[in-house]
């Protein structure tokens, strides 16, 4: 038997779709979208389109074991965490990726509150209104201060020499970006139902002898 109200029920979704979307737009690649114009031996030059996150990416130049330049047609992360291209990213990645780990925490607890009694008690209610405040504002935090590194070479060879810390030149933002921005919101309404997720306590009345 669930000890969620009504409220909490909403409460306990929302913070399910917000983990997902969170997530999601944590891990794939698609923050930003580009192009590079790239020179296949004995081809004329070719448009490839290139997608950004902040420490993975698709499509990118490498050097192959003939010691020639040529381009790799998949997605991946960075090798090392020092091989993001800018401060302003490993910062965001650290801080959005802190931000999963909480709302991951906070939407396994609220599941786990539609199923089991008891699970959610006020105490309980208002610790996890608090984290998810703190997890709104950490992804705030990353999504706001990503757009300060993209002055950095990997940025400008896509959107070119005008790509500059909060402008993107050639480039547009894409959908990751604008879910992970979603996810931010959706927490804050989260944080604020909280509060008001458990049951109200019964009141038992005794009876006079």
């Amino acid at each position: 038997m669930s000890g969620l109200s009504g409220i909490g029920m909403f409460w306990a979704f929302l913070s399910f779709i917000s983990s997902v979307l969170i997530c999601v737009g944590y891990f794939l690649p698609y923050w930003i979208s580009g192009q590079m114009y790239f020179q296949f031996s004995g081809k004329s030059e070719q448009t490839i389109p290139v997608h950004f996150g902040i420490f993975r990416r698709c499509n990118y130049p490498a050097i192959n074991k003939d010691g020639e330049l040529t381009l790799i047609l998949e997605c991946g992360k960075y090798t090392t965490f020092s091989d993001i291209p800018s401060t302003s990213w490993k910062i965001a990645t650290l801080v959005i990726g802190f931000a999963c780990g909480i709302c991951l925490l906070v939407s396994l607890t609220a599941m786990c509150g539609l199923c089991i009694n008891g699970v959610i008690v006020p105490t309980v209610a208002r610790s996890a209104g608090i984290l998810q405040i703190c997890s709104g504002l950490l992804m705030a935090t990353g999504v706001g201060i990503y757009p300060n590194g993209w002055d950095n070479p990997e940025i400008q060879q896509a959107c070119g020499n005008t790509s500059k810390s909060y402008s993107l030149g050639n480039c547009s933002l894409s959908w990751c970006f604008y879910m992970t921005s979603a996810a931010i919101g959706i927490t804050l309404v989260c944080s604020a139902l909280a509060f008001h997720a458990p049951k109200r306590k019964q009141i038992i009345t005794g009876y006079a002898l």
